[in-house]
């Protein structure tokens, strides 16, 4: 490819909204968004306290991921966070990473393998699911999730490979889309941010028929913004439409689909530090990259399912997930650590990606009560299948300049347009994951509920194969099993302890000196805790003891030493992570909803030929809090209302290159007043990082990759419900 087809490269131009989206605000009435949204089926879900803006742990959560047998948060065996629209909205969470960095103990680390790595109790959360149908995401060049479409996002920390299947023993997070209204309602919202944010989403939906048996709902939303950092820049469509038909009393279908647009100018160096890790102290805007990079998406995700209801209690699901997405990324960035005699950085380097990814996800489940010994059980059953297919093409950049990078006075717009070399790929990876698993929840004895499943699960995957057939590799795991045990024990009407022991695995692609594929890694975790409510259920509690253990990891053989690129392993590498998370959520009074949690987590090599006793995840603080509190004003019926945001975390650093690179503790403020304009009309305004405190978000190492979190930014926004 030469110069002159890289017309699509040049700079993004941010464009005026849609005037359709902003004319929503022009619509009137009395209709509004109810409760019944955050039900999977709001006709049959049991009524429970309204707590508005908050998560509400002993809510039931029916079919989804967190539990596919319906039961309530507090009971179930292992820490659970909710995090409804409600909150979202209120607290300006528009993305999964922005979610993410305010659920408890999660660490979020962008530009990790070109997308954002979330990452729970020391291990990165590789385990998705949209409606607790196993999904693609966090794999390389994963693109930024809006939160536009989803009910709620449901995290279950710890290993989670009795529904999911293989994976790290992080964590599982859900995502829970909306569903229609069984009455008209909808809303729309414009949000004016720093940086040229603008912002405008509607969300209408209904039904389609007099008898309501059809109903439908359609989210669309348009966001243009700049970032802190010069040049980069990014715009984002969202259409996501739905449709659910009631066939017969209690059999009901859905069908729906989601497309996602990004075009964006990307930042991919970062900043650089000394050689020796001291902070170059660049500013915060320093942009040290190409103004021709851009990184673009298109990702489309279809999904249908059906469920049947029996009066009994027993239930029956089928759901289907597929995804289709491509991305570009062309880029050039300063690599290099920076002399401090002359203020000069390494050299550019750049390349030019082209990424195709598709999975077929089916989940298929029946659950329900059953008597015997005179008490009340539940069982579950379920089968599911995942098949990914993902291909990566690259090429170089021919053209690029080969003078250092003056970090202090670089001009990204005097980088010549990119002169592109053809494009090679080794072949697709395709990777097939099938497994069966059961669940039952046995009722012992009036206060003592056991938990018992198990899975199991094969998996394979095939890479390669640009030279033919005989160039693919393919690696098999056999069948493995997958136990879960869990103990659940009431202490009163609202109390429960709990204790569970939770396994996942992780397949490995290394081989031994006698040619045997090393056995999974095997993730382990041990909780126990108490979960509970006061003040008649309005504030809910949380408090968890864990230890996790990861084993088999690969190790180089000692006894055989590499001969050229031919390395050999041995599955004998060890880590442990253990910590403490304590949770509060709730309505503690009428005018006050809370939510809070802090967590506590200590990672560390036990088996390791480098690293003995050190860290394993150092770029994780030991201690994390997270707070969010939003109060309605008694006065002036209750129109104003002040939240108050609070996210402190302890050190991290990062050793790289025999060098490390630390980041101090630091804590972020954020507050927010809003005022109830009438019936329909709300405006808030928020302003992030209150104090705007200058710290790094993630380390890399010294020569680029490092990031700034974001300074003090304030965010306007106008919401209309009709």
């Amino acid at each position: 490819m030469d110069s002159s087809s890289m017309k699509a490269a040049r700079p993004l131009v941010l464009r005026p909204l849609p005037l359709a989206l902003c004319l929503a605000f022009a619509t009137g009435g009395s209709a509004r968004l109810h409760a019944e949204t955050q039900a999977v089926d709001a006709g049959s879900a049991p009524e429970t306290a309204a707590l508005p803006g908050i998560t509400v742990r002993a809510s039931a959560v029916t079919g989804t991921g967190v539990d596919k047998l319906g039961q309530s948060l507090q009971e179930i065996a292992q820490s659970v966070t909710v995090i409804g629209q409600e909150r979202m909205r209120e607290q300006n969470l528009y993305s999964l990473d922005d979610v993410m960095q305010n659920a408890p103990g999660v660490t979020v680390q962008p530009f990790q393998l070109l997308t954002t790595g979330y990452y729970q109790r020391g291990f990165k959360i590789d385990s998705f699911q949209q409606d607790g149908v196993p999904i693609l995401m966090g794999n390389t060049a994963s693109p930024r999730m809006d939160m536009a479409m989803y009910e709620r996002v449901e995290i279950v920390r710890g290993a989670a490979g009795l529904l999911h299947g293989t994976g790290n023993p992080a964590a599982t997070v859900n995502l829970v889309p909306k569903r229609p209204t069984r009455e008209f309602a909808g809303s729309a919202g414009l949000t004016l941010g720093s940086w040229g944010r603008r912002r405008a989403e509607a969300d209408v939906g209904g039904p389609l028929n007099a008898s309501g048996s059809l109903r439908a709902r359609v989210v669309a939303t348009q966001e243009e913004r700049d970032f802190f950092y010069d040049v980069a820049g990014e715009r984002t469509g969202n259409l996501y439409a739905i449709a659910e038909l009631d066939l017969a009393p209690g059999t009901t279908v859905h069908a729906g689909v989601h497309h996602q647009r990004i075009r964006s100018t990307t930042n991919m160096a970062g900043v650089p530090f000394y050689a020796d890790g001291r902070d170059v102290g660049l500013p915060r805007s320093t942009y040290l990259d190409a103004a021709w990079d851009r990184f673009d998406w298109n990702t489309t995700r279809s999904f249908a399912g059906v469920e049947h209801v029996w009066s009994n209690g027993w239930q029956a699901r089928l759901n289907l997930n597929h995804l289709s997405g491509d991305s570009e990324l062309l880029y050039a960035g300063a690599n290099g650590a920076v002399n401090p005699a002359t203020g000069l950085g390494g050299r550019l380097t750049g390349a030019a990606y082209r990424f195709d990814d598709s999975q077929t996800s089916v989940d298929a489940f029946a659950s329900g009560p059953v008597q015997l010994w005179g008490r009340t059980h539940e069982l579950l059953a379920g089968f599911n299948h995942q098949r990914t297919r993902s291909t990566q093409w690259a090429a170089s950049i021919l053209n690029l300049p080969q003078s250092p990078v003056d970090v202090w006075n670089w001009n990204p717009h005097g980088v010549p347009l990119p002169l592109v070399g053809s494009y090679a790929t080794r072949g697709p990876t395709e990777t097939r994951q099938s497994g069966l698993y059961g669940m039952a929840r046995l009722q012992l004895a009036d206060p003592l509920k056991l938990v018992l499943g198990g899975r199991f699960t094969r998996w394979e995957q095939e890479t390669g194969g640009a030279g033919g057939a005989a160039s693919r590799v393919r690696t098999r795991m056999g069948t493995q099993f997958t136990p879960y045990a869990g103990l659940v024990y009431a202490l009163g009407p609202q109390w429960n302890a709990y204790a569970s022991h939770a396994r996942i695995l992780q397949p490995q692609s290394s081989y031994t000196y006698a040619g045997e594929l090393l056995d999974p890694v095997q993730g382990n975790n041990l909780e126990a805790g108490i979960k509970g409510a006061l003040l008649g259920g309005h504030l809910n509690l949380g408090l968890a003891l864990f230890e996790i253990r990861q084993k088999n990891r690969a190790q180089a053989d000692p006894a055989h030493p590499c001969v050229g690129n031919a390395c050999w392993y041995i599955a004998t590498g060890e880590v442990r992570s253990r910590g403490l998370e304590a949770e509060i959520e709730g309505q503690p009074h009428r005018d006050l909803r809370l939510s809070a949690s802090y967590t506590w987590n200590r990672t560390q090599y036990l088996q390791d030929a480098q690293n003995q006793g050190l860290p394993f995840a150092s770029f994780t603080p030991r201690h994390i809090l997270r707070l969010w509190a939003s109060y309605q004003v008694p006065v002036a019926e209750r129109r104003f209302s002040i939240g108050l945001g609070l996210r402190a975390q302890s050190d991290f650093y990062n050793q790289a290159q025999g060098v490390t690179l630390r980041q101090g503790g630091y804590a972020l403020a954020s507050l927010r007043l809003g005022w109830r304009i009438n019936r329909q009309l709300t405006a808030a305004l928020q302003v992030d990082n209150l104090t705007d405190r200058r710290y790094y978000q993630s380390l890399s190492g010294t020569d680029w990759n490092n990031r700034y979190g974001e300074p003090r930014s304030a965010t306007l926004s106008l919401r209309a419900e009709f």
